[in-house]
């Protein structure tokens, strides 16, 4: 399938290009160095999903490696939501990534931070997810941890992996081998009726869907509590769930662990939040 049969919808600092036109110099910084910054969204028709939370958090990225956002957060705003516009599908995913701009060691001067904002169909999950846990480990003290760079190769390589087994997502620990997260997703387990969820201290992503979790199981009366806990802990949750931008919440119905399976069933708690995000977004 071709890049314009899958409908792919790219603009490069606001620019609509077609996909043959669609790209950035080979001296980019986020190619050489993976010096970039990203965010993927969820957008309904011409809406972007949290908005303003993936903005909150690519400017705090920004200051953390001390990258310079081009547009102002207006003119970023229109930019995501005129390629929303532009694809025809009525639920897409929006890529928004911005590089450092060409190297000074490579060019003789330092060039501009490119914006690239792509979007492509999209489909919610509608079925369980099953994860496998990854060998692979979060630095749960590195301060990248709280920032989405565009340096994710050790998510790819763990969620690849993962895809080849025939899972949907990998499971991370972190070097104390306790839970942070999967590749793509905060991850959240209860116990009779208590919702439980990783800290941000063991190394997962402060997520943008995780922020609203936690507002609307509070609306609905369900505590909700952070905690850190062990892989054969969580195996004894009632359910397990995930929630992420492309995802909203999702059931997990399935752990695989070495040679270990465990099941679990997608319950009432689980059911209730994922109803309740697709109302919020009329889907």
């Amino acid at each position: 399938m071709n890049l314009q049969q899958y409908h792919t919808v790219t603009t490069i600092n606001g620019a609509k290009l077609p996909p043959s036109r669609a790209r950035i110099s080979v001296f980019d910084n986020a190619l050489l160095c993976a010096e970039g910054l990203f965010e993927t969204l969820l957008a309904v028709e011409d809406r972007v999903v949290f908005l303003k939370e993936h903005l909150d958090r690519l400017h705090k990225g920004a200051k953390v490696v001390g990258l310079k956002v081009p547009p102002d957060r207006r003119t970023l705003s229109a930019w995501l939501t005129t390629t929303a516009e532009m694809h025809p599908d009525r639920i897409k995913k929006l890529r928004l990534t911005v590089t450092s701009g060409e190297s000074a060691r490579w060019t003789g001067k330092q060039g501009p931070p490119q914006v690239i904002v792509s979007a492509s169909p999209h489909c919610l999950p509608e079925k369980p997810l099953k994860l496998l846990v990854s060998d692979l480990r979060v630095d749960q003290r590195s301060v990248f941890r709280s920032i989405k760079t565009v340096s994710y190769a050790m998510n790819t390589i763990a969620q690849k992996r993962a895809i080849q087994r025939g899972f949907d997502d990998a499971l991370l620990l972190n070097h104390s081998d306790k839970v942070a997260e999967t590749t793509s997703a905060n991850i959240y387990w209860t116990v009779r009726g208590t919702v439980f969820t990783t800290p941000l201290a063991t190394g997962c992503l402060e997520g943008t869907t995780r922020k609203h979790v936690f507002r609307k199981a509070r609306q609905l009366g369900l505590p909700i509590v952070e905690k850190t806990v062990s892989l054969s802990m969580l195996l004894k949750a009632d359910e397990i769930f995930l929630s992420s931008s492309l995802k909203l919440v999702a059931g997990v119905d399935q752990i695989m662990y070495g040679r270990k399976r465990s099941s679990f069933k997608v319950g009432d708690i689980t059911r209730l939040l994922s109803e309740q995000f697709r109302r919020f977004i009329h889907v």
